[in-house]
């Protein structure tokens, strides 16, 4: 079994985290069928390990970090050539690497699959055995934007791993209720051609006197939002606090009333999760896979991407009855649908598949 992943140590984000679930499935279905697993990571910098591989199943993984070099990747993943395992890419953008093995397979994670691939990667990603998506919108997006074929497609989910929930409930509390004043929390990059709603929400701080808002996260879009809190006469309110540890994450989410993110680019959106995980309810926008996992009126609020239809939705959450339940409601979802089991399920049954298919 060969897995082909755009990174898995050493980086933050989504998709590594993603990849570390799918390494611990894989090697643990390796290990109940006798077979061997290999990974290669194309951004992994050599060296890095901080004692994931020791913590799976033996006979454990071979591992190889290509510092970047699309060539070494390409070459490590051709190496198992002559004996054709099942192979399985972690990006649509690693497509065409599959075509030569008799058995491949594509995982999608949202909003690389919205807008039609370019030709070569398009043509390779219709030819998987099976093409995997995180949500039922990144499902539909494989079929009606780049073509694939229903039967061939697959349902994968999101998950956050023992340890994010541990963290979770060794600092989740009850945020103040006792004052006035509400405090929001966004989490996310903050890159300029990802429209993560950060400018929705400040620009409805004006109209809601007794809100505080807190953005963690780093990128080239952080200039201009500070210029725009300026703008907006809300600076005093608002803490940009750049890129935090796990542990100073979850103090954040421990200490909002709500994370708000209303996001036009999430084909799923795991910072989701994290918050019900503290028992926040979440405020999202209506687009993409965030409604498949914030559910409106019942772990949240879904709204349009617009800064009024925000205003209203931070609006309603000031209620405290309604934080409440929509926290509690978040919580109980995020443990039945989306930790490490119900994540490995998916995953043994699309290695499974692409097994069988050969």
């Amino acid at each position: 079994m060969l897995l082909g992943l755009s990174s898995l140590l050493g980086a933050p984000g989504g998709i590594p985290s993603f990849n570390r679930l799918l390494v611990r499935a894989a090697a643990e279905l390796a290990q109940r069928h006798r077979q061997r697993l290999h990974v290669v990571a194309l951004t992994d910098q050599p060296g890095v390990d901080p004692g994931f591989f020791a913590g799976l199943p033996s006979p454990l993984p071979t591992y190889v970090a290509c510092h970047g070099s699309r060539l070494r990747f390409a070459h490590e993943l051709l190496l198992h050539l002559p004996a054709r395992p099942p192979l399985l890419l972690g990006h649509v953008n690693l497509s065409p690497l599959g075509v030569p093995f008799r058995r491949f397979g594509v995982i999608a994670h949202g909003t690389d699959v919205w807008v039609p691939l370019p030709t070569l990667r398009r043509l390779a990603l219709q030819q998987a055995s099976v093409a995997a998506g995180v949500s039922e919108h990144t499902l539909h997006s494989l079929c009606q934007v780049q073509g694939v074929l229903p039967s061939r497609c697959q349902r994968l989910v999101n998950a956050l791993d023992e340890t994010s929930l541990a963290m979770a409930e060794a600092t989740v509390q009850t945020a103040d209720e006792r004052g006035e004043r509400l405090r929001v929390l966004s989490i996310t990059r903050l890159h300029p051609d990802e429209p993560k709603g950060i400018d929705l929400v400040l620009r409805s701080l004006p109209s809601l006197p007794r809100i505080d808002y807190e953005v963690v996260g780093e990128g080239d879009a952080l200039p201009s939002l500070r210029a725009l809190a300026d703008k907006l006469g809300v600076a005093d309110r608002v803490r940009f606090l750049g890129r935090l540890s796990e542990a100073d994450k979850h103090a954040a989410l421990g200490r909002c009333h709500a994370l708000v993110l209303p996001s036009s680019n999430e084909g799923f959106g795991i910072v989701y999760l994290e918050a019900m995980a503290h028992r926040k309810p979440c405020l999202a926008a209506r687009v993409g896979g965030a409604p498949e996992v914030v559910l409106h009126g019942q772990t949240g609020l879904v709204v349009e991407p617009t800064w009024q239809a925000v205003r209203d939705g931070i609006e309603r959450l000031s209620e405290p009855a309604l934080r409440q339940q929509f926290g509690m409601a978040g919580y109980r979802r995020l443990h039945e649908h989306f930790t490490y089991p119900a994540f490995a399920r998916y995953v043994h049954e699309l290695l499974t598949r692409l097994t069988e298919l050969g």
